[in-house]
């Protein structure tokens, strides 16, 4: 370690300590021997005569003085009791060989060009970003920086430089003797503040701050080397914003690791410490240079640089580092990086069998490296997206909705006058109101459930850690949830095919007595009459279910590849009653976990072909069950692979599960079933599937009740995306938008372009086939495979080992309901000219 040069050195060293001359010392005289006279018997001294008052003076400054010092003594007795009992607690506080754990997590991404590694956020807490560096790492020049200015006794003095603080103390309490307040802190005494945040500095408690301060300072000086505080304080020295530590500065300020710093970047990083608002390089660059250009001056003078060396680095310009599009510098963290803090504190719990509160604290501070599964590119187009500019992509749908508080990001609504309009109810209860408009999220993952872009609400996101809707609030899925459930499995059993022909009719028809017509029991007061006792009311029931707009169908048999395009809930309830509807949510609920779903009210067909659930699925777990459309595999969605604790070993591994949901047969069917949906001239969102190189896509559109919750789920080769539009408090949104805005095409056009722009520039890659499945020619009238006499056909993929028998029928003139798009493979799109009116789910 390289020190300052001191007047003085180069001559012999002083004794580390006063030794005291034992062969001079005082001693008892020991008998012996009597030489010389014997001593005459002392008289007794003759009293001399004193002035009563100054034998009374006398007396009393004697009894003051001794006053005095007994009251000095027991101001000393008590302050030691003082400072013992106010650092008791220090133990760990001020523990120099733990304090490098006290450091931020790191969340790393691979770059999508690359395949490197780059950092892409940190993971701390509101007033700290720490990453720890050994002292061998730091620049001489950065420690001598500072110490220079700070403290230049630092390797001479054991912790407390009592002339500067007798100095200061007598100056701020008894005679301002200096024009200014004087800081008389060693880099020791500077430390334990960094560390105890131990900082009142006026009064009373000014002055027990500093005898606390003082006793700390001397007990941390006895207990570790001058390089172990010195590497600690440089590590825990507050810059701007939440920046700490000069390794963090160093990147923060410069894009260098600290190592690699110059030596008026050194003074540079030094001098922010001292006020790090009045010097701050962002928006006070010229006070910065000047305290800089000071900083190296002393070290010049100190003999710790040439002059040279001053000279030349008090010319360089102030040169940062401009920000980089990877990485976030940013206090506001990212809807992945909230979501990726979710799971990570959730894990940790599990782990370490601690409180959420303790695994945050551990998080912040543990120093771990995260190995996220963010595609920054993905993620950084969604995010542009998402801001919705202009309201490009989601119509803001304003309306006003009732609180009973405002808080400061709402919009409130004013009466005319400026005065808030309210209302009060009946117990007393003032209600508020705000402005209110519609929500979006948008989350992404490809086919091994890694989530790589998510994103949690429209809009510049402004707060860290705030409502994320696409990763933890639920939704009803509408239509989206038939093809996981009803669709899959009745493929997946052998109870359906392609073109198994089926009723487009309710499933209960009013004069079954099964399903209640609500609207008429309430306008009837019937609300509470059993099941039993309803029947005497015919007018009580209604068929069940319709359709999308209201109709009941039209009586007519269509092939199950049309009732899923089409989104016919007449179809999917008749395919979901040959599953079962407990077989469908065990499905759901266990092998697909879409475990937010109610075991108890969600198990019927309203419920899992409908989509009228309790609570509903989160975005993320709905996109994550979508992937069994791939090659019938599902992966747990996560959004890290491992953590690595400060030395490179692993801490975690991400929990997720991996197996075969569906078989490659049943997958790749649904995949070409869900392809109508995009390509077909009937399918809801016909035409709009993404224009990428030629590559395929699949979806599903999905409505709930009164247009509440609105969905699309769309699959391409790479990745498989979940967008969800309404709002946050349920309302329907055809009272703000209409029915011709508030339709899925919304959600799907938004897909469509985040799909076109992250993928026009990967190779083209398609859908893995299946050799269990097989392409074969059915009769459009039977649903049969095409016989001779079958006047018009279509193809379908079929799995090889459950083929529908072959058409034998005398069959009339073909209908003219045919579907054309069936006339050709599916692979040919065939979109009519304006599907403007197609949303039908």
């Amino acid at each position: 370690m390289r020190k300052i040069n001191r007047a003085g050195e180069g001559h012999s060293p002083a004794p580390a300590g006063r030794k005291v001359n034992v062969s001079n010392s005082r001693r008892e005289s020991q008998p012996g021997p009597k030489h010389g006279r014997e001593p005459k018997e002392p008289k007794e001294p003759r009293e001399k005569g004193r002035h009563p008052i100054l034998r009374f003076i006398g007396r009393t400054i004697a009894t003051l003085i001794c006053l005095g010092i007994m009251a000095g003594s027991l101001v000393a007795v008590g302050a030691v009791y003082y400072v013992v009992q106010a650092t008791a607690n220090d133990g760990d506080l001020l523990d120099l060989d733990n304090i490098e754990l006290s450091q931020s997590s790191v969340v790393m991404a691979t770059d999508p060009d690359t395949g490197a590694q780059v950092e892409y956020a940190t993971l701390r807490s509101s007033n700290s970003h720490r990453v720890w560096a050994d002292l061998e790492q730091i620049p001489t020049n950065l420690q001598y920086a500072f110490i220079c200015t700070e403290d230049k006794d630092f390797y001479n003095e054991p912790g407390v430089n009592f002339k500067r603080t007798i100095g200061a103390m007598v100056n701020e309490y008894l005679l301002p003797i200096y024009s200014s307040k004087q800081g008389a802190s060693t880099l020791e005494q500077q430390l334990i503040k960094n560390l105890t945040d131990d900082k009142s500095a006026s009064g009373i408690e000014g002055a027990l701050r500093k005898l606390r301060e003082i006793y700390r300072a001397l007990c941390l000086s006895r207990s570790y080397s001058k390089e172990t505080i010195l590497e600690a304080y440089l590590n825990t020295i507050s810059f701007t914003g939440t920046i700490q530590g000069v390794q963090t500065a160093a990147n923060e300020y410069f894009n260098k690791d600290v190592s690699q710093l110059t030596l008026w970047e050194c003074a540079t990083i030094a001098s922010i410490t001292k006020n790090p608002t009045n010097y701050n390089p962002y928006t006070n660059p010229e006070n910065l240079i000047n305290r800089r250009n000071f900083l190296m001056y002393n070290m010049w003078q100190q003999g710790v640089i040439s002059e040279e060396d001053y000279r030349n680095a008090a010319a360089q310009p102030l040169v940062l580092a401009e920000e980089e599009d990877t990485k976030k510098n940013s206090s506001v963290t990212s809807y992945f990086t909230d979501a990726l803090f979710t799971e990570l504190v959730q894990d940790i719990m599990d782990k370490e069998n601690i409180s959420e509160s303790e695994a945050q604290k551990l998080l912040y501070t543990g120093g771990f490296t995260v190995e996220s599964t963010v595609n920054t590119k993905v993620q950084s187009a969604m995010e542009n997206l998402m801001l919705n500019t202009d309201d490009a992509y989601f119509p803001a749908g304003w309306h006003e909705e009732e609180v009973t508080s405002i808080s400061d990001d709402d919009v409130q609504v004013m009466n005319e006058d400026g005065t808030p309009k309210t209302r009060t109810g009946d117990d007393g209860t003032v209600y508020y109101y705000r402005n209110v408009r519609t929500q979006a999220a948008m989350v992404t993952l490809d086919y091994d459930g890694n989530v790589i872009a998510i994103v949690g609400g429209l809009g510049e996101k402004n707060k860290s850690l705030s409502l994320n809707r696409a990763y933890s609030v639920t939704r009803q899925t509408g239509s989206t949830i038939k093809p996981i459930g009803a669709y899959a499995l009745g493929v997946e059993y052998g109870l359906v095919n392609w073109s198994t022909m089926l009723n487009n009719s309710p499933l209960y028809q009013k004069q079954d007595m099964v399903i209640r017509d609500e609207d008429y029991c309430r306008k009837n007061g019937l609300m509470g009459l059993s099941d039993k006792q309803l029947r005497a009311y015919p007018n009580a029931w209604r068929s069940w279910p319709r359709n999308y707009g209201g109709n009941y169908g039209d009586n007519s048999d269509v092939p199950l590849w049309n009732g899923l395009a089409r989104s016919l809930n007449t179809i999917a309830v008749r395919v979901g009653d040959l599953v079962g509807a407990s077989n469908i949510f065990n499905f759901v609920y266990n092998t697909l976990q879409l475990n937010t779903l109610d075991p108890v009210n969600d198990v019927g067909l309203a419920q899992m072909v409908m989509g009228s659930q309790t609570h509903g699925v989160t975005p993320t777990a709905l996109a994550a069950a979508f992937q069994i459309f791939y090659d019938g595999q599902y992966t747990t969605p996560h959004l890290y692979t491992r953590v690595l604790d400060r030395d490179g070993n692993i801490y975690l591994e991400n929990n997720s599960t991996s197996y075969q949901a569906l078989t490659p047969d049943t997958a790749y069917v649904m995949n070409r079933l869900l392809k109508n949906v995009l390509y077909s001239s009937v399918g809801t969102a016909g035409g709009r599937y993404p224009n990428s190189n030629g590559m395929e896509a699949f979806g599903k559109t999905g409505t709930a009740s009164d247009e509440k919750d609105l969905w699309f789920v769309g699959g391409t080769p790479y990745y498989v995306t979940a967008v969800w539009w309404g709002y946050d408090a349920p309302y329907d949104m055809t009272k703000t938008l209409g029915k011709q805005q508030a339709k899925t095409r919304t959600c799907v056009m938004a897909w469509k372009a985040l799909m076109e722009q992250v993928q026009a520039d990967l190779p083209y890659k398609a859908f893995p086939t299946s050799a269990g499945v097989v392409e074969r020619r059915y009769c459009t009238q039977s649903g049969l495979l095409a016989g001779g006499s079958c006047p018009s056909t279509a193809v379908g993929y079929y799995r090889a080992d459950d083929l529908p028998g072959t058409c034998n029928y005398s069959h009339a003139a073909a209908p003219a309901a045919a579907a054309p798009a069936e006339t050709a493979a599916p692979e040919q799109a065939v979109i009519p000219a304006d599907t403007g009116n197609q949303d039908t789910d």
